[in-house]
C-alpha cells in the first residue's frame, strides 16, 4: 500500500544521479531502455490480464461472463473518455500550468517533472491497485519514473528531484481514497476492475513502441463503467 514512497524516493535518487552523470547520459540509450521496459510493461499486464479470466487461479478468476464485461467496460469507458477528450484536457491543463508557473530553473523542472510523473493513467491505475495489495504497477511506473528523472534532471537540474514531494501527496492521496471507497465493493468487482486496468497497462506498454500513441486516459471511465458491469455480469450468470 505504501509503494508510492518506494516510487518517490526513487525519483529523487534518479534525480541525483542525473545529476552526478549528466556528461554521460545519452538520449538514444535512455529511449532503448524505455522501449525495452515497454515491453516489461505490457508482459505485465497480459499477464495480469489472464490471471483474472484463465481458469488457474480459483482465488480470483472471473466467471464465463467476465471478460464480455470487460470488453463492455473497455467499449463504453473509451466511448465516453473520447467523448470528454479526457487526454486533451489532461494534456492541456498541464500545458497551462506549466506556462503559468514557470518562473525559474528550479520551477521548470519542479513543474515539468510533476506533471510527467502524475499526469497519467499509471498514477491512478497503480494508485487503485496498490491499495488493495497489488503494487506491481506502482513498482512498474517508479522504474519508469526513475530512468525519467535521471533523464529530466540532467537538463532541467535540481527541481527535478521536489517532484517526489509531488508523488508522495498525489499518489498517497489517491492509494489511501481507493482503500477507504473500495471496501464497500465485491471481491468480484474489485477482481472484474483489476482486470480491466490491466488492459489498460497493456495500452501503457504499447505507448513505448509505436509512434501514433493510444490515448489511456481517454480509457479510464472504464474502470467505473466495470461497476454495473459486473451486475451485468451476475444478471447474465
Amino acid at each position: 500500500m505504501f509503494s508510492f514512497v518506494v516510487n518517490a524516493v526513487f525519483v529523487v535518487i534518479g534525480s541525483l544521479l542525473g545529476l552526478l552523470f549528466k556528461k554521460f547520459i545519452k538520449k538514444d540509450t535512455c529511449d532503448s531502455v524505455l522501449k525495452a521496459i515497454g515491453l516489461t510493461v505490457m508482459l505485465i499486464g497480459l499477464i495480469g490480464f489472464a490471471e483474472y479470466v484463465l481458469p488457474f487461479n480459483t482465488g480470483k478468476t472471473l466467471p464465463s461472463t467476465g471478460t464480455l464485461a470487460v470488453i463492455i467496460s473497455i467499449a463504453i469507458g473509451t466511448f465516453i473518455g473520447e467523448s470528454l477528450k479526457i487526454d486533451d484536457g489532461l494534456n492541456n491543463f498541464a500545458s497551462k500550468l506549466e506556462n503559468k508557473l514557470n518562473k525559474g530553473k528550479i520551477a521548470e523542472g519542479f513543474i515539468t517533472a510533476t506533471l510527467v510523473f502524475c499526469v497519467g493513467s499509471m498514477a491512478i491505475m497503480g494508485s487503485f491497485q496498490s491499495a488493495f495489495g497489488d503494487p506491481n504497477t506502482i513498482y512498474l511506473k517508479t522504474v519508469l519514473d526513475f530512468i525519467t528523472s535521471i533523464v529530466l534532471a540532467s537538463t532541467l537540474g535540481i527541481g527535478v528531484a521536489f517532484s517526489g514531494v509531488a508523488i508522495l501527496i498525489y499518489q498517497g492521496s489517491l492509494t489511501f481514497l481507493f482503500k477507504y471507497v473500495g471496501f464497500i465493493f465485491p471481491d468480484q468487482m474489485l477482481n472484474l476492475i483489476n482486470c480491466v486496468g490491466y488492459v489498460l497497462i497493456v495500452a501503457i506498454g504499447v505507448n513505448f513502441l509505436i509512434t501514433n500513441k493510444i490515448k489511456v486516459a481517454n480509457m479510464l471511465p472504464a474502470l467505473l463503467i466495470a461497476v454495473p458491469s459486473y451486475w451485468l455480469m451476475l444478471w447474465l450468470q
